[in-house]
């Protein structure tokens, strides 16, 4: 007979990718689901903040039964000592943006195994979905880790390919890698049980490491190429939306460009719009990009509907005036 293993799930409290983890492992045949350590009570992962759906893992867990702790200090003592009662071969880890510390890690009877949104040792670190756009990433794959005590620093259990064609928006890959480790960890649960899954030691000269994306990293700048703009604006969607700024202070989200521009448009400097009938375009270092929609009040809207982009208006990247 096949024994199973018991589990602790730590994701945050509105992840779109422990709620699919949740309900397959408290579904599972070979998984006892202990517990979902989540969110400290007040607090969400910001990936999922603007999205339209939302999901409440605390409510989805007690729902099927599955004890819930939401502990402001993951790893205090108080919290160990009860991860540890509960007596896991396993810690999944799956969107939970805390560090677990050595004690934490060390009270499954096996291992932790942390699924993460990147190809591994490349795009450690925070938002991967949102720096593979950025740098146009074709070659995508979410990677299962052992956890260790460095940020993302574990052997490869397991690693998934997700072939991309480098213009997806930030969104789209994310929601590609939500599923992607889903499937992943589907088939790595029969190996969790035989104790039968590898090691791999990952690469440090391959390693390239990210933080979460700040301010300035959705601040366009049209002295980049085409091809460069065209990344970022993506990487930007769908919220808070890379950004530019007019002549008079104000900040305007581009939600989504293209590269298809008329021949007659003349060379000009870099962030200079052009409008050509009912379509408006920006010049960037190399040439034109043609700006389909934006933000406005919140709602992603054809350009020529805003009217802050005006023909001869110059977008830049310079400092914000307060709006």
């Amino acid at each position: 007979m096949t024994e199973s293993i018991r589990v602790v799930l730590f994701s945050e409290v509105n992840s779109k990718l422990g709620a699919p983890f949740l309900d397959m492992l408290h579904g599972h045949p070979l998984v006892e689901l202990a517990a979902v350590v989540t969110s400290a009570p007040g607090r969400t992962c910001g990936y999922f903040d603007a999205d339209a759906d939302q999901v409440d893992l605390e409510q989805r867990a007690t729902a099927l039964g599955v004890p819930v702790l939401r502990p402001h200090d993951v790893n205090s003592p108080e919290v160990v000592e009860r991860v540890r009662q509960l007596a896991p071969d396993y810690l999944i880890v799956g969107n939970f943006q805390r560090i677990l510390k050595p004690r934490l890690l060390a009270t499954p009877k096996v291992t932790c195994v942390n699924f993460h949104p990147s190809p591994l040792p490349r795009y450690a670190g925070l938002a991967p979905f949102y720096w593979m756009v950025r740098n146009g990433e074709t070659d995508g794959a979410v990677t299962a880790i052992e956890m260790a005590p460095g940020l993302d620093t574990g052997a490869i259990i397991a690693q998934h390919r997700t072939p991309l064609t480098g213009r997806e928006t930030a969104l789209e890959l994310r929601t590609v890698q939500e599923r992607a480790n889903v499937l992943m960890l589907l088939d790595l649960i029969p190996q969790l049980v035989e104790r039968s899954f590898p090691r791999v030691p990952q690469d440090p000269a391959g390693r390239s490491y990210f933080s979460r994306p700040g301010e300035d990293d959705y601040r366009l700048d049209f002295a980049c190429s085409t091809h460069e703009v065209s990344c970022h604006v993506r990487a930007g969607y769908r919220h808070p939306g890379a950004f530019a700024v007019t002549t008079a202070g104000e900040r305007v989200p581009v939600l989504s460009v293209d590269a298809a521009v008329p021949q007659e448009l003349p060379t000009a400097a870099p962030g200079t719009v052009r409008r050509v009938g009912a379509r408006l375009f920006v010049a960037c270092r190399d040439g034109w990009l043609r700006l389909l929609t934006v933000e406005r009040d919140g709602q992603e809207v054809p350009a020529q509907a805003h009217p802050a982009l005006t023909d001869g208006q110059s977008l830049s990247a310079s400092a914000l005036q307060s709006t």
